[in-house]
C-alpha cells in the first residue's frame, strides 16, 4: 500500500506503511513513523532521544463489511531543550482516543440519517464511543456560538431536576439557536453574557422576556438602547389574575 493510499483513503500522511494481515476477521495495516521526522510534541524541537513507546490501535475507516485497524507503535521520546518525556503527537487521532479522525467523521456523517444504536451495529463499536464523538462534535461547534451577528434575543430560564437547580438560557430569536446559558437564575447568572456580548460588539435592537424585576434591570443596564418585550404568556397570566382579582370584589359586593 502507498502512502498515497493511506492519505486519501484514511487521512493518514507522515507515515509509512509497513504490512497487512487479518485478526480475528478484521483487517489491521501496520504503519509507522519515519525517525528522521520525530519531534518533541511540546516545544516541536529536533533534539530528541527515542525512550521506548507503545504499540496501539486505531479504529479507522471500514472496507466494505469488514472492519479495519491501524497498527502503529507510537515512539516515546525524551526532549534535550525542554526536558519533556511524551508519547510523539500522532496526528490522525486525537489524544486519548481509540479511533481515527477519518472514523470520527464517518460517524458524525451516519449520525445524520441513523439513530445511534444502528450507527454503532453498523461500525462495530458500542453506544458510548458514537454518543462520545457526538458530544465532542457539538461542544466544539456550539460551545461558543457567534453573537456579533444577534439583534433579537430572549432570556429565559429553566429549572434542572425537581426544581433544586436552574439555568439562565439566552436564544437568538431569529435562529432559534441557543446562544448562551448560564449556571443558576437572575442577574449574576448572565454576567458571563454581558462580558460576551461587549466584546461581539452586537447590536440588540429587542430583548423578550418575563416580568422578573432582576431581568429587567440588567438588561436596562447592559443594554440601555434595547427595547424590552414581555413574552405572551405572562403578560395574559398577569391580565387573567386581575380579572379574577375583579370577580371576587364583585362577588363580595353583590353579596
Amino acid at each position: 500500500m502507498s502512502t498515497s493510499i493511506l492519505y486519501h483513503g484514511f487521512g493518514i500522511r507522515g507515515y509509512r506503511y509497513t504490512r497487512s494481515y487479518f485478526c480475528e476477521g478484521d483487517i489491521v495495516f501496520s504503519i509507522e513513523k519515519n525517525p528522521s521526522s520525530l519531534r518533541c510534541p511540546c516545544c516541536k524541537g529536533w533534539h530528541i532521544i527515542r525512550r521506548g513507546g507503545a504499540l496501539r490501535w486505531f479504529h479507522t475507516l471500514p472496507i466494505g463489511r469488514k472492519q479495519v485497524y491501524i497498527a502503529l507503535h507510537v515512539p516515546r521520546v525524551e526532549c534535550l531543550s525542554c526536558g519533556i518525556i511524551r508519547q510523539i503527537e500522532i496526528g490522525f487521532a486525537e489524544p486519548r482516543r481509540t479511533y481515527t479522525k477519518a472514523f470520527e467523521r464517518y460517524a458524525l456523517e451516519l449520525s445524520r440519517h441513523m439513530t445511534i444504536q444502528d450507527v454503532a451495529g453498523h461500525l462495530g463499536v458500542s453506544w458510548d464511543v458514537v454518543k462520545d464523538i457526538q458530544k465532542r462534535y457539538l461542544a466544539k461547534q456550539y460551545s461558543q456560538p457567534r453573537l456579533k451577528d444577534l439583534q433579537l434575543i430572549a432570556i429565559d430560564e429553566i429549572s434542572i431536576g425537581r426544581g433544586h437547580r436552574y439555568l439562565t438560557v439566552v436564544l437568538d430569536l431569529l435562529t432559534g439557536a441557543v446562544v448562551f446559558v448560564g449556571d443558576g437564575k437572575g442577574a449574576d447568572a448572565l454576567l458571563p453574557f454581558w462580558k460576551r456580548l461587549k466584546s461581539s460588539k452586537a447590536k440588540i435592537d429587542a430583548v423578550a422576556m418575563d416580568m422578573s424585576p432582576s431581568y429587567i434591570s440588567a438588561v436596562s443596564t447592559n443594554l440601555p438602547g434595547a427595547t424590552i418585550v414581555f413574552d405572551h404568556f405572562h403578560i395574559v397570566k398577569m391580565f387573567n389574575d386581575k380579572l379574577a382579582e375583579l370577580r371576587r370584589d364583585l362577588q363580595r359586593e353583590a353579596e
